[in-house]
């Protein structure tokens, strides 16, 4: 057996492949510096683990692991030196904990109110608290997701906040949602203008303001960000919610187009275990695949048959399925309607943006 090296662990891991495949050799290295008795590595191997969970998996792993992080964090005082960090996955843990309905809705508002009093022990603003949880009260309690959004607005920013692309996208994700359209249009010029970049941004504020002018019924506008969206989102594992939109506005626009963008994601969408991505896949799919069978398309997937108008169909019957069982779930975990809700947008043929 080799001897503990935990420099050549982490370089090993950080020169594989993003995703599961870095994640295997990520929680390789964490159990073998427990056991080599060296913590404060295992709290850097721990913070590696969650951050890829995050960024490139499907965030179940960061969930998963997190309380183990956490109890490594807190078994030792000269760990505190750490807390920044810890402070940075602890945001991101709560925002992840939001899709997944198995997690109780008492748990993860449990998780958000310790989440804010570690910000306030440690002289943080509570900013991404407030960020964070108008997201999760969005979808069972509209006007307390206002409150919070208020006090985001007005908390003062911090090197815990997200950066300025972040805070324009979030302004520009309330105001459509409230009706304030020229607030929201203002914040994503500013992001355009700039060219502010994040992980996520500017996909999320083109699936923003696409959400939008599909709802209005705005066919150019519509066209205009689904054209600017979709090469962000193809084969991003979280770009997920937004490629369900892309097929949803597919499945109006040019369903014969959206099969190909479907066809490109099924492997995707089959190794998913986040459950609210999936939801909104399932979503956007079934309806391109109800509308693409009802203009008598087929489906061409390389190394398998065709697929005909009636296999679509039922294959868009299976999807929406899929969809309504998760919605349940996630209408049942939080108290609401909001999903449920979604799904019958989309019946319609209109869009209910998150």
């Amino acid at each position: 057996m080799g001897s503990y090296d935990p420099e050549a662990l982490r370089r090993t891991y950080t020169a594989l492949a993003e995703g599961d495949t870095r994640m295997r050799a990520i929680r390789s290295a964490c159990t073998e510096a427990e056991q080599a008795g060296d913590l404060r590595t295992a709290l850097l191997f721990h913070h590696d683990l969650i951050r890829e969970s995050v960024f490139t998996g499907d965030r179940l792993q960061a969930l998963v692991d997190f309380p183990q992080y956490l109890s490594i964090y807190r078994s030792d005082p000269a760990f505190e030196d750490c807390s920044y960090e810890m402070l940075w996955l602890f945001k991101w843990v709560v925002e992840a904990a939001v899709e997944f309905p198995q997690i109780e809705k008492k748990q993860v508002l449990t998780w958000f109110s310790e989440f804010r009093r570690e910000l306030i022990r440690h002289g943080w603003s509570c900013k991404p608290f407030y960020e964070k949880r108008a997201i999760f009260l969005s979808y069972y309690d509209r006007a307390a997701m206002m409150l919070d959004y208020e006090d985001f607005l007005s908390a003062p920013r911090d090197a815990l906040s997200d950066g300025t692309a972040d805070e324009y996208d979030t302004i520009v994700r309330w105001e459509l949602e409230i009706g304030s359209r020229e607030k929201a249009m203002e914040a994503a010029e500013h992001i355009f203008r700039e060219q502010l970049l994040s992980e996520e941004i500017p996909a999320t504020t083109f699936g923003y303001l696409l959400a939008d002018a599909m709802r209005r019924g705005d066919a150019p506008a519509a066209e205009q960000y689904a054209a600017k969206l979709r090469p962000l989102c193809t084969g991003k594992r979280m770009r997920t919610e937004q490629i369900g939109l892309l097929m949803l506005y597919d499945a109006a626009a040019d369903p014969g187009r959206g099969l190909s963008y479907y066809a490109a994601h099924t492997e995707m969408r089959a190794a998913s275990r986040n459950p609210f991505l999936s939801f909104w896949f399932d979503r956007g799919a079934s309806a391109l695949l109800s509308a693409a069978a009802k203009a008598g398309l087929t489906l061409h997937r390389t190394g398998k048959p065709e697929t005909p108008p009636d296999a679509l169909a039922a294959e868009a019957a299976r999807l929406r399925a899929s969809a309504q069982a998760l919605a349940e779930r996630f209408d049942e975990r939080n108290g609401s309607a909001f999903f449920s809700a979604a799904l019958s947008a989309a019946d319609s043929g209109s869009s209910q943006e998150v």
